[in-house]
């Protein structure tokens, strides 16, 4: 395996990649779409190759030093597989491959043997019934309609789609948020400021979608999602301003409620990455089920 055939991902392999993407990658783990590995490639050093029909993306995870892949998408056939596996044995430390879906372990059972299986519960993405979230139905969602009842009592508000000409209100809530943080250049918070400002400067080159509340004609959350596969949207980004009680859960379920409109049937809202808090909010929304985000650890 050629490290030369390797490149970083840029805007401009939109096209290259995403043609691998939506013709093999059908499950339903969020970071298999283009918008978040360019934007999140400053961060992870996401590069990308194609060999023999199969799309190879190699990154390094923000707990290690080391690059490691992402499950291969495409025909993945025996030859690739062995270089796969002799490029393993040739590291000084154990090759990981994230991202892996049952389907693969299934269908590449002898590769795979290679491998040690590992669960990354801090990684499996939430799916929820979109049905849910945009309608909060039953005992189960009343603190949530409760809190809504009570922002839309204090509150005037209005819903709008994002576009070329309310980004700039898009980046004055961003501002706002974050400038109310104390932001270590290493911490998660600086790495998603900048994925989430990449997204919203190039928000038309991508398949985005997204949502912009104001609060008495003011700027104050929006989101971010798009297509994820022919059932589910992702939500990528949701981001209110904390002063108005009841905000994020407004945003969430306008987000859904679009969602739903647009057909789809599931919501995938991304990993909790182990943080407390945010697993906590995660699951008082009731997924429907947890996608898992297997890993293959190499067996040296």
């Amino acid at each position: 395996m050629k490290e030369s055939s390797f490149k970083k991902i840029t805007i401009e392999d939109q096209q290259a990649i995403e043609f691998y993407l939506h013709k093999y990658s059908t499950f339903c783990l969020s970071a298999f779409t283009f918008s978040s590995l360019v934007a999140w490639e400053s961060i992870f050093h996401y590069q990308w190759a194609v060999m023999e029909d199969t799309l190879l993306i190699k990154f390094v995870p923000l707990e290690k030093k080391q690059e490691h892949f992402m499950q291969p998408l495409g025909e993945f056939p025996p030859n690739l597989q062995q270089q796969i596996i002799h490029h393993a044995q040739s590291l000084g430390y154990a090759l990981t491959i994230f991202g892996i879906s049952n389907a693969f372990l299934a269908k590449y059972s002898e590769f795979a043997s290679h491998f040690v299986q590992a669960e990354h519960r801090d990684m499996d993405n939430y799916i929820y019934l979109a049905e849910d979230l945009a309608l909060l139905p039953g005992k189960k969602y009343q603190a949530k309609r409760n809190l809504l009842h009570q922002f839309e009592k204090n509150h005037t508000w209005t819903s709008e789609n994002i576009s070329v000409e309310n980004i700039p209100a898009c980046l004055e809530v961003i501002n706002t948020i974050y400038s109310q943080q104390e932001l270590d250049s290493n911490s998660f918070l600086a790495f998603e400021l900048r994925a989430l400002t990449f997204i919203l400067t190039h928000f038309p080159r991508f398949q985005e979608m997204g949502i912009l509340i104001r609060i008495n004609a003011k700027p104050a959350a929006f989101s971010i999602f798009e297509h994820l596969n022919s059932s589910t949207a992702v939500v990528h980004f949701e981001k209110a301003i904390r002063q108005y009680k009841g905000l994020y859960q407004l945003v969430n379920r306008e987000t859904a409620k679009i969602i739903l409109k647009k057909g789809y049937k599931y919501i995938n809202r991304e990993e909790d990455l182990g943080i407390e808090g945010l697993r906590k909010t995660k699951l008082s929304y009731h997924p429907l089920e947890l996608c898992p985000a297997h890993a293959l650890v190499f067996k040296r």
